[in-house]
């Protein structure tokens, strides 16, 4: 009885103990997928304003800025009255009126980072320069706005009122294009150039290059536009110059008319500005131009509310080699666009609506992250330093400040897993390129190379994996004498060498290597087969006496050697097969003749090297599923005059398959979570083609790669967390449906 009652206690703790394994288990895999969709799901989150704010102005708002801290504002007034507000209370600390205005007013407005350049009614152009200083008083900061400005310029002699301005500078060249009432184009230069004593000289150009706008004829400006900067409707078939952009470069000059042209001039030679081209870009007048962030990316507002991005890219039929293209389009505005403001940080902007309505956008996912309504006419706006608030001030003397967060806004279901037009490239396409050596670099988070790239390294181990684990494991489990069984724990032994040992051998040994002898891999199946077909022709020649000493099961120890000769012979021939073949230089054929480039380090190392290192899973699963199948079915089909080879694949192989399908499987999951083999046998690079001599990016090795430097918290840490738990789910979906169909197939073939 004491014997009975313990072992019922035993089964009951083994009982108890299996089904906490299993709960916690279960627990384990739930917990982690939601560690990861916690870390993925700010992505999913929009922006949001953390708080709103309104005060009043006094007088007609031109232009705001704002200081990195959102603490402190400058509205500037038509009049030349530069106000500077605390944003905590709306109070006004100080004001400054600009000397050189005199008894002008501002007509036109163009924000240079910290320069604002000023067109006046009469002609002139004022630069005044606004920073802000900060300091620290009792642990307080204070923050002192600096004000200076430069000697007005009389840009337009007939002293016409300049009704658009645009200006850039660096440090040695300031260039400066303006339209004025009478429809003149005037473009003034100024460039400090260097003599041979270090002594700068000012060279000056002031030009009229209104002759390259031929469509721009002068023309009476209405009313209407002079108090709204927006074309009339009654003056749709006007041509009058509505927009002026020029980059920080200082070579392209953007001009936006009435008619929803837009003119792209070069005035990177200052003295002979050059007409490039005219693009119809609406059908309604041009309102707004700008610059994102870099100066590439042209974004243009019509008066019909559209709002879309232009940006040059590379044309042969063209005579410059470049041509102007639309790349995103964003929501209408429903309402002529009045205002734009670039972000300093990414390619977010602002833009505002006749109707009041406030966009927060991003070009590249082309989304309208926010938007805000304000009672009247927005009249200018600025973005804050860090991106992380808006200022507006509209036409009823009122300024509207949001706070917001904007963590992610480059981040879609397109830009993740769509083709998008990129700056500098010619079409949309899959790109993953998560840093640059500039500021203004533009992500690149597509998921789809990184996801391909899983499958095309997966799928090239596998052809290299499955054959060999699967017939090696036949050969062994129902041809090899059990003598030789031995070979089977020297083949699990494989599974047991670190995957960074394997990365690093096909990396520095296998990549060169294959490289050195490619024309003699291409030869050496022709000869391994020539060679198996000696060795089975001599076999047989050779008398019974000889051939009964080796045991039924050892004679395929008698192809080794023809197999490694075959392979020494291949490697002798392999100058006189890349000759004969590939015309003396395989790399230039595979170029020329199949368009394919060979690099060192490409899918084909890594499909020898990651199935070097699936084989012994899928070997030693297969073997086990191959011997466990019953003696009595093997035995039948001999005993019905079934060869061995018959019974192996006619009754043993489907009696197994359940078995040799998890194999299977196990060796996909392994491949597919394969980290340092892909990161070091291949160039790593997220390119998508199924070119056998090209490398690629894999979703483990990029995870692996990325995240040493990924930010906290930003963008590209939860993308790669987004990649992880792809990564993940497609893992737990596959086995799922591999055990499905392994218990399908095993009720099936269990009632053999």
């Amino acid at each position: 009885m004491g014997h009975l009652r313990k072992r019922r206690l035993t089964d009951k703790a083994a009982r108890w103990v299996i089904t906490f394994g299993g709960a916690a288990t279960i627990f384990a895999v739930l917990a982690l997928f939601v560690f990861l969709f916690v870390e993925v799901y700010p992505l999913l989150k929009g922006a949001k304003v953390l708080k709103e704010k309104t005060f009043p102005l006094n007088g007609n708002t031109v232009s705001l800025g704002i200081n990195e801290h959102q603490e402190l504002a400058y509205a500037v007034s038509h009049d030349g009255t530069i106000a500077f507000i605390s944003l905590s209370d709306g109070s006004i600390l100080n004001k400054y009126l600009i000397s050189g205005l005199k008894d002008s007013t501002i007509t036109s407005v163009d924000k240079d980072d910290n320069r604002l350049v000023l067109g006046t009614n009469d002609g002139r152009i004022l630069t005044v320069s606004i920073t802000f200083s900060e300091s620290f008083d009792n642990e307080k900061r204070v923050i002192i706005p600096e004000v200076s400005e430069e000697e007005p310029v009389q840009i337009d002699d007939q002293q016409k009122t300049l009704r658009n301005i645009t200006s850039s500078s660096d440090d040695s060249t300031t260039a400066t294009v303006v339209s004025t009432e009478d429809g003149r184009l005037l473009l003034k230069s100024i460039e400090e150039v260097s003599t041979l004593f270090d002594t700068g000289e000012k060279k000056e150009i002031k030009l009229d290059i209104t002759g390259l706008v031929k469509q721009c004829q002068p023309k009476r400006i209405h009313a209407a536009y002079n108090n709204s900067r927006l074309y009339p409707p009654g003056l749709e078939n006007g041509v009058d110059i509505t927009s002026l952009a020029l980059d920080h470069f200082m070579e392209n000059l953007y001009i936006g008319t009435s008619l929803g042209e837009l003119f792209h001039i070069n005035i990177s030679d200052k003295e002979n500005p050059s007409l490039q081209q005219k693009v119809k870009v609406s059908d309604k007048a041009i309102t707004t131009l700008g610059f994102l962030f870099g100066d590439i990316s042209l974004a243009v507002g019509d008066y019909k509310g559209g709002v879309n991005i232009w940006m040059q890219v590379r044309d042969e039929t063209s005579p410059s080699g470049w041509v102007l293209k639309k790349i995103h389009t964003l929501k209408s505005h429903d309402a002529p666009v009045t205002a734009f403001a670039p972000s300093l940080r990414d390619k977010g902007f602002v833009t505002s609506a006749a109707n009041g309505t406030i966009y927060l956008n991003h070009a590249t996912s082309e989304q309208n992250v926010l938007i805000f309504k304000v009672p009247a006419t927005p009249t200018a706006l600025t973005f804050s330093p860090k991106a992380d608030g808006i200022l507006a001030a509209s036409s009823n003397n009122n300024l509207f400040q949001w706070i917001i967060s904007n963590p992610h806004p480059e981040i879609t279901l397109k830009t993740l897993f769509g083709k998008v037009w990129y700056e500098g490239y010619e079409k949309p396409e899959f790109v993953w390129q998560s840093t640059g050596g500039t500021d203004d670099f533009e992500p690149k988070l597509s998921l789809v190379p990184l996801i391909f790239g899983t499958i095309k390294g997966t799928v090239y181990s596998m052809i290299i994996a499955v054959p060999i684990g699967i017939f090696a494991a036949l050969y062994t489990s129902q041809f090899l004498h059990k003598s030789l069984k031995i070979i089977k724990p020297v083949i699990e032994l494989m599974a047991a060498l670190p995957s960074v040992i394997l990365g690093f051998l096909a990396g520095l040994w296998l990549a060169p290597l294959i490289e050195r002898v490619f024309p003699a891999i291409v030869i050496m199946p022709l000869f391994i087969i020539l060679s198996i077909a000696l060795a089975l022709y001599l076999w047989r020649c050779l008398p019974s006496w000889i051939k009964g000493k080796y045991r039924y099961g050892a004679e395929a120890l008698f192809l080794i050697p023809f197999i490694i000769g075959a392979i020494y012979v291949s490697i002798q021939l392999n100058s006189v097969s890349e000759s004969v073949l590939f015309g003396g230089d395989y790399r230039q054929w595979l170029l020329h003749i199949l368009g394919l480039n060979y690099d060192q380090r490409n899918a084909l190392i890594v499909g020898f090297a990651m199935g070097f290192a699936v084989i012994p899973l899928i070997f030693t699963i297969s073997e086990d599923a191959m011997s466990n199948v019953p003696n009595n079915l093997t035995s039948a089909s001999l005993a019905l005059g079934a060869t061995t080879w018959h019974t192996a694949v006619r009754v043993v192989l489907p009696t197994a398959s359940p078995g040799i399908f998890s194999a299977v499987m196990i060796g996909f999951g392994r491949a597919v979570g394969e980290t340092m083999i892909v990161l070091m046998a291949t160039g790593n690079t997220p390119i998508m083609g199924w070119n056998l001599f090209n490398g690629f990016r894999a979703l483990a090795a990029n995870i692996a790669v990325e995240m040493p430097e990924a930010p906290v918290g930003g963008t590209l840490y939860r993308v790669l967390f987004l990649a992880a738990l792809l990564l993940f789910v497609t893992t737990f979906i596959v086995n799922t449906f591999a055990e499905t169909v392994r218990q399908k197939m095993k009720r099936r073939y269990s009632k053999l």
